[in-house]
């Protein structure tokens, strides 16, 4: 490990205690959690494409 890597990180730049979490959790809290995040990115990306429209006169 480089002595500036992020010790919470792998080489890759995952946080590894975010996948620890995630592994401690039930299959169900898993996929619970999972469409919790899934519909926080959609809610995103909509908001961003109404931002990204042209206006219309």
């Amino acid at each position: 490990m480089d002595s500036w890597q992020n010790p919470n990180e792998d080489s890759r730049g995952v946080d590894i205690s975010q996948i620890r979490s995630q592994l401690r959790m039930s299959v169900e809290e898993r996929v619970s959690h999972m469409v919790v995040v899934a519909n926080t990115f959609r809610k995103i990306r909509e908001s961003v494409q109404i931002v990204d429209r042209p206006i219309v006169r």
